[in-house]
């Protein structure tokens, strides 16, 4: 038994590497490809601001640059303005296996949008299969918490199963509410906002319409953190609650089954006494006629 647990673990652990490095590769290989279109627009925008101001005074070249610039970031297209280094490449990667798709940064050339569909095609179901795994072990261990709570303070087994469903739950609204803070004191967000973001991503709905500016390690680092945490804490309430709708359906189920049971029952017995009425009056008569 314990070489099993053991082998579950190191099986678990090695997913999770194997996702970090498709990640990690991923995102080189994006960067090599985008950047270099990226840093070739950045110089054609230098040049030709350069050719703009070049009759100019130079003494109106600060005013006039200003302007320029927010035209630039406003007409840009979004790899202009969102520079492909490794840390928010990580992001972009994860945004794509997660299926989370913020839109906030996304491949312009047919490279790297070949390279995208290649990459989700593997990474999707890669990630999937990790994410799988570790939602089974945290509801494997809420399950074993669960377990030996009723152990020391007694219980049954169906209160047990109600507990461990409460504690998911509440182990979700942990990490969303904690991420949420962080986002909040990171971003100086509305505490409502950061829990929206979170929400919204956790679940891989993704709108974009929020998205953090925050660009240091550390950020990038909880942020990889979170946004998998969630995605495992929300997967196993997710299968929770599943497992819950298929009991219900399954009672609805058989609730009618056992209803259209019974009335098929009644109205077979309601026909054999009319029948057996049509037979005694059938009798009757012929028995006159005789």
């Amino acid at each position: 038994m314990r070489c099993s647990i053991n082998g579950k673990a190191i099986a678990a652990f090695a997913t999770f590497c194997t996702v970090l490095v498709y990640l990690a590769v991923g995102a080189a290989i994006f960067q090599a490809i985008e950047e270099s279109h990226e840093n070739e627009q950045r110089q054609n925008y230098e040049q030709q601001l350069h050719e703009l101001l070049k009759d100019v005074d130079e003494n109106f070249h600060a005013e006039l640059k200003a302007p320029c610039h927010m035209v630039e970031v406003l007409e840009a297209k979004p790899n202009v303005t969102n520079t492909w280094t490794f840390a928010p490449t990580v992001i972009f990667c994860l945004t794509v296996v997660t299926t989370i798709g913020y839109g906030y940064m996304y491949p312009v050339t047919d490279e790297g949008r070949g390279f995208c569909i290649f990459f989700a095609l593997i990474g999707i179901p890669l990630f999937m299969a990790c994410l799988a795994v570790y939602a089974q072990h945290t509801a494997n261990f809420i399950r074993w918490v669960c377990k030996k709570l009723r152990s020391i303070m007694g219980g049954q087994e169906e209160e047990n199963e109600t507990v461990q469903q409460i504690v998911t739950v509440l182990f979700c609204l942990l990490v969303i509410l904690t991420f949420s803070a962080y986002l909040s004191y990171k971003e100086k967000w509305s505490y409502f906002d950061s829990i929206y973001f979170t929400f919204i991503s956790f679940t891989t709905i993704g709108f974009g319409d929020l998205y953090p500016q925050s660009s240091d390690t550390l950020f990038y680092f909880l942020f990889v953190f979170f946004i998998i945490l969630g995605l495992i804490s929300l997967g196993t309430v997710i299968e929770a609650q599943t497992t819950n709708f298929s009991k219900f359906l399954t009672f609805i189920s058989n609730t009618c089954e056992c209803m259209c049971g019974k009335c098929l029952t009644v109205e077979k017995d309601t026909m054999s006494e009319y029948d057996q009425d049509e037979v005694n009056h059938t009798k009757a008569i012929h028995d006159n006629k005789v």
